[in-house]
């Protein structure tokens, strides 16, 4: 490869060098633009580096440090020692950039502990500054009424009861074995004579074994030596103040009757709401007429709960659950459903057509608000309108038909609806249009009479 002598500076690539790759052109460069170069380079290094340096702290002149003398070895290795050396612009810039790099850092440092230490003070001070806990301060609910909570009266917060931390946890296992009905008679032959009145009775007087009281309430032995007593000795008496969990006492009933209409009870609301067997049924006592229900009428024992129903039972126009055409569980399973409201169909219009069969269908002229759903219209448990309807009609019709009539029939309209006075009157839309839920009438377009 030629060279000039002392008039100009050969530049080549280090890394292909390095590997071995042929070499490539050399760019050959005049002195004049080389000092001209380096004299930029100087200039950009005075007022560029120390501006960025403290604005940001992030930039270093370790780059310009490991290329100067990584491009001094390439060229070292390309041109001879003195040419570099007596570059005097190449030397200013190398000793300038190690200077910047030696008194930039600490400046960086230094502005940024204290800006630290500020930020730290600052944080300090909140965390001293925080208001205390407002877990022990009375609030309306404790208080009796309100005139107590602003004299001062009962402030301190009540203890939560010690059975109800107790409740919704296993209790423990109690060393005892099974003795027999004949020791429980003893002292709750009263009870015994009850439950031989109700069906699970009769069928154990008729299948001894199968119904003894230890098959429910567990092994006796613990309970008579302690001398008796609710819930002495591992007992399980399924009241209301028993400690144990609605989960476990409801798998003790399960353990039998866990098919049919149970078969869903795992993860129904009634099951997932905490509810037991014992609060619908009467195990002991023969008091419904069927189901052992702590009720003799079906329905009284879901208005235990369902308070809504039990008022829209009592409208004008109701479901016949007071007359005693249908019950409760006629329309829900209260055992678990896989639909909404645990209805016992598959959908809702499924439940009203096993009464109403007439309105199923298919129709030639199909009403779509009554294929959708009954619901758009009437009310499942009673209304103070007609036919359960959620409204009167016409308003009924007009929340989906908003254009009515205008004049028409007799010329007549109303002041405010622009509706003839034959749609005003009586069954309002229904004078005209009577086949409301679908019409097989070749003129049901509109369903007509």
């Amino acid at each position: 490869m030629k060279h000039s002598s002392s008039e100009t500076v050969e530049f080549g690539l280090t890394e292909a060098l390095s590997r071995g790759v042929p070499d490539k052109p050399i760019i050959r460069l005049h002195k004049k633009l080389t000092l001209l170069a380096a004299s930029a380079l100087l200039c950009w290094a005075a007022f560029g580096l120390p501006q960025s340096a403290k604005a940001e702290g992030t930039f270093t002149v370790a780059g310009i440090n490991s290329t100067l003398p990584a491009w001094s070895q390439t060229a070292k290795s390309e041109q001879p020692s003195q040419q570099i050396a007596g570059d005097s612009a190449i030397s200013a810039l190398a000793s300038y950039a190690q200077q910047i790099g030696a008194a930039a850092p600490k400046s960086v440092s230094q502005g940024s502990d204290s800006q630290f230490d500020e930020l730290r003070s600052f944080a300090q001070s909140i965390g001293a500054a925080q208001p205390a806990s407002t877990k022990g301060q009375p609030k309306l609910a404790e208080a009796q009424t309100l005139m107590d909570l602003l004299s001062g009266k009962d402030s301190a917060p009540t203890a939560a009861p010690a059975g109800s931390a107790a409740k919704g946890k296993k209790s423990a296992p109690v060393e005892a074995h099974f003795i027999g009905s004949q020791a429980c008679a003893t002292c709750h032959s009263p009870l015994i004579g009850e439950f031989k009145k109700t069906l699970m009775g009769k069928i154990g007087g008729a299948q001894k074994g199968k119904f003894e009281c230890e098959n429910c309430h567990g092994p006796g032995s613990a309970h008579v030596k302690a001398g008796g007593g609710r819930g002495v000795g591992g007992i399980l008496s399924f009241g209301a103040d028993d400690p144990r969990s609605a989960e476990e006492k409801n798998g003790i009933c399960l353990a039998c009757h866990q098919k049919g209409e149970r078969t869903y009870w795992a993860g129904s609301v009634h099951e997932t709401r905490g509810l037991a067997c014992v609060n619908c049924h009467s195990v002991m006592k023969n008091v419904g007429r069927k189901h052992n229900l702590k009720t003799q009428v079906e329905a009284e024992t879901c208005y235990q709960c369902h308070k809504l129903q039990r008022a829209q039972v009592q409208y004008s126009s109701h479901m016949p659950i007071r007359e005693g055409k249908v019950t409760c569980s006629d329309c829900h399973n209260p055992h678990g459903s896989i639909t909404e409201k645990l209805i016992r169909e598959a959908s809702v219009n499924d439940n009203c057509y096993k009464c109403h069969a007439e309105k199923r269908g298919p129709m030639l002229f199909e009403h779509t608000p009554v294929r959708e759903n009954c619901l758009n219209c009437h009310q499942p448990h009673g209304s103070n309108y007609e036919n359960l309807l959620i409204v009167a009609r016409p308003r009924l019709c007009h929340q989906c038909h908003t254009t009515g009539h205008s004049g028409g029939f007799g010329q007549a309209t109303g002041p405010a609806t622009g509706m003839n006075t034959a749609a005003m009157l009586q069954n309002g839309c229904g004078n005209c249009h009577s086949a409301i839920h679908g019409s097989n009438q070749p003129n049901g377009f509109f369903f007509f009479r």
